[in-house]
């Protein structure tokens, strides 16, 4: 038997192919399919087109727009899940995985199960990562994650700084500042923009070329046509562009440029009522939303994993453990020159590939 935990869309496409291959399989979720989905803020849309999107096995509905709502997107897996017929367990919570060295065994809250593979497919959207910040408990004002973020509702009449440039990051600040909120945003290492995109077929191909050309190649290229924000302050990433996650569209510079938000850079340290910067500025706000990111939500199997330095399982090509090839991590990490639910269905089918027969 093969364990899968998390019914989101990896653990979904990873069941897809496993149920293709005909191995036996359970899908083990803590909540209900997709539930992550379901947390998101109001806003939030896929920022890759539906096309391009969907799971292995079932296009997204006809009715659907290019870019689907995060409940439009939650309603999708759950018509994946039960037209493909995958066999999940919902309820059910995972506390600890370990192997004996020939099986699988986990301890549930319904209850022991074992297996002979461990697929983990929990995802990176239930653990959000909050950074520590110098004097951040002498601050009078609201902090919070941006998973918490709903709506600029609560943030009317308030002054509000968001942290971090991701994509989350960006939507929020450019949500609430559309919404009068007065909006700031502090980008510390540079961030880098590219347009929505239009055609699939283009979509495809640029990121098929992008995964096989040499690197100094794709490099030389993206630098060619990624636009720059420099004369607005908002530095490019101090890497490699092919290993940055861009920000999709370019509603943020568009609002800095117009004064719509206020850039800052690197916080130095909180002050009882704001914040002050690397540059020696300072500003009073009433709220800090930190979109400082998610990491994989691996507690109960971590004690199996080795890790790299920034906290990422180590893998191999067929994104098993590299400490136990009996231990598939997927849903983690996908390449930065490509939409990750775009790469979601490769990566699974790899995965499910390198799973021997089962006796």
């Amino acid at each position: 038997m093969i364990l899968v935990v998390g019914a989101g869309p990896a653990g979904l496409a990873v069941a897809h192919y496993l149920q293709q291959r005909g191995l036996p399989y359970q899908v083990l979720e803590r909540h209900t399919v997709g539930y992550a989905w379901r947390n998101h803020y109001d806003r939030l849309h896929l920022h890759t087109l539906k096309q391009v999107s969907h799971l292995p096995g079932l296009p997204m509905p006809a009715d659907y727009p290019a870019f689907p709502s995060a409940t439009q997107f939650q309603s999708y897996l759950e018509q994946y899940a039960r037209r493909l017929r995958l066999n999940i367990a919902c309820g059910v919570d995972v506390t600890r995985a370990d192997w004996t060295g020939e099986s699988w065994q986990l301890e549930t809250s319904q209850g022991a199960q074992s297996g002979t593979t461990l697929i983990v497919a929990t995802g990176i959207w239930s653990t959000p990562y909050r950074p520590k910040f110098t004097c951040e408990e002498t601050f009078g004002g609201t902090m919070m994650h941006a998973r918490e973020y709903p709506n600029p509702d609560p943030f009317r009449g308030q002054r509000v700084l968001v942290v971090g440039a991701g994509n989350s990051g960006t939507e929020i600040a450019v949500d609430l500042s559309e919404h009068g909120v007065a909006t700031s945003i502090a980008i510390r290492s540079g961030t880098t923009f590219i347009p929505h995109p239009r055609h699939a077929s283009a979509v495809q191909a640029a990121a098929w070329f992008l995964r096989t050309a040499p690197r100094p190649t794709g490099e030389w290229l993206l630098r060619r046509v990624r636009r720059d924000f420099r004369s607005i302050g908002i530095h490019p990433p101090a890497g490699q562009l092919l290993d940055a996650y861009p920000v999709v569209g370019y509603s943020l510079p568009d609002a800095v440029n117009a004064g719509t938000i206020t850039l800052y850079g690197e916080i130095a340290r909180f002050l009882p009522d704001g914040v002050q910067f690397a540059d020696g500025r300072a500003a009073s706000f009433d709220t800090v939303i930190l979109a400082t990111g998610y990491r994989p939500s691996l507690e109960f199997v971590a004690h199996e994993l080795n890790f790299d330095a920034q906290g990422w399982p180590l893998i191999d090509r067929y994104w098993r453990s590299r400490r136990n090839p009996h231990l598939i991590c997927v849903g983690f990490r996908y390449p930065a020159t490509e939409g990750w639910l775009q790469a979601i269905g490769r990566v699974a089918r790899t995965a499910v590939r390198g799973i021997p027969d089962q006796n």
